[in-house]
């Protein structure tokens, strides 16, 4: 991608992050988004077909960070020497209380199936890894507990999202932890 491409494309989701703040994403228009990035509408039909698509880039670029295999420190927290999933979940909660504003003009609205979605399925390979090393093979149905354990994780990030984020990223990954994870027989014992 050149230069050119790069800064407009930063422009518009610039543009789109600042809306956010502002607006429900359901409020917003492609119109909105052309005025706050100063860009023309083929500018934008070039870099996003719809608002959606744009939306979809954002969280992958949200989770793409969080869930990547080798991070680089980050002036708010470092993560950058750490690969568990205890941390990669801490992580993601620094993320979100990060882009609390954003993330409440997308979850009050019909945005919040999409973030849902893709946050999802960016937990599924996660989970279902982490899930081997804690419990029995044969005590659960994989499938079910690794459900579980997305569903939990997802719904204590709205709740924590909707008071605002009065907890630490840490408090809440240790909430998440004891409620996924109650004394169990560990694989070998």
């Amino acid at each position: 991608m050149d230069r050119r491409t790069a800064r407009t494309s930063r422009a518009i989701r610039e543009a789109f992050g600042n809306l956010l703040e502002r607006k429900r994403y359901s409020e917003i228009t492609v119109q909105d988004i052309l005025d706050e990035a100063n860009v023309g509408r083929s500018t934008f039909y070039e870099h996003y077909k719809t608002k959606d698509q744009l939306l979809h880039e954002v969280c992958a670029d949200i989770f793409g960070h969080v869930f990547c295999k080798s991070l680089t420190p980050e002036a708010h927290h470092d993560f950058s020497n750490t690969g568990d999933f205890r941390h990669i979940v801490t992580h993601t909660f620094y993320h979100f209380s990060e882009s609390k504003k954003e993330l409440k003009g997308i979850l009050a609205s019909e945005g919040k199936e999409i973030f849902i979605s893709d946050l999802k399925r960016n937990l599924w390979e996660l989970i279902n890894d982490y899930i081997l090393t804690v419990y029995k093979a044969d005590r659960f149905d994989k499938e079910m507990l690794v459900n579980h354990m997305i569903a939990s994780l997802v719904e204590l990030t709205l709740w924590w999202l909707g008071k605002n984020c009065e907890k630490t990223p840490e408090e809440m990954a240790e909430t998440y932890f004891a409620l996924v994870l109650p004394p169990l027989e560990k694989e070998g014992e």
